[in-house]
């Protein structure tokens, strides 16, 4: 486990209702520093002393924000899946309009181009699956080390990601023949596959984009049908 690096007085000090500005500024320097740390240090790695020294604060300033470098991994981890979920929706909307203009029905080869734009990776994000599955592994034996709330986020997020990329194959031209939550758990396996490939071959999350795309492509074509013409 973690070693402790919080004492029992500082427990909770980050729960403050409205924070603020200045706090909200110093909380996110944090999260900045923390996300620099981490991927070059890894979870157990990592020290709280090293975070604010990146960030250029004292313990105090942390304390008074994250109660243990656990917190501050899940919040910095949380805060990593809201700026991926946000840019695949800007990604989204700039693509469904391209989608929409097409006048025939989309080909494999072009549909597995726009998976592979909507899919593209960001920088260093081998590093944080390999992060993630890191916290997994330590939370399946100490199961405290993951908040009620946060099963709730990831499924909210997921839903979330579901009606964007409902809406992508709307715009597509095609609906799916099952659930969209269920299509996206099978998508879910193989992008997590592709990131652990790269994770443990040492290569970047973009080697594998091209056939990443050509998977979900196939599978695409197989789980979704043309939708009828209006």
């Amino acid at each position: 486990m973690f070693p402790a690096e919080a004492d029992s007085s500082a427990i909770g000090a980050a729960a403050d209702p409205a924070p603020s500005a200045r706090r909200r500024e110093t909380r996110n320097r944090l999260l900045d520093a923390a996300a620099e740390v981490f991927t070059e240090e890894g979870l157990q790695g990592a020290t709280v002393e090293q975070v604010c020294s990146r960030a250029g604060f004292s313990r105090g300033a942390f304390y008074s924000n994250f109660s243990s470098k656990e917190e501050l991994f899940l919040a910095t981890l949380q805060h990593q899946y809201e700026l991926r979920a946000a840019q695949l929706t800007r990604r989204a909307e700039e693509l469904i309009p391209d989608l929409q203009s097409c006048s025939e029905p989309l080909r494999p080869a072009e549909v597995a181009g726009y998976v592979q734009e909507f899919l593209a990776p960001v920088d260093a994000e081998s590093a944080w699956f390999a992060l993630e599955t890191e916290f997994m592994l330590l939370a399946m034996r100490d199961p405290e080390l993951a908040p009620p709330g946060f099963a709730g986020f990831l499924d909210a997020l997921k839903g979330d990601l579901a009606e964007v990329v409902e809406k992508l194959v709307d715009a597509a031209g095609r609906r799916f023949v099952l659930p969209v939550e269920r299509a996206l758990a099978v998508f879910d396996g193989l992008y997590d596959r592709a990131a652990r490939l790269a994770a443990i071959s040492g290569g970047a999350a973009s080697e594998g984009s091209e056939e990443l795309g050509d998977r979900i492509t196939e599978l695409l074509f197989v789980i979704t049908e043309e939708a009828p013409g209006e």
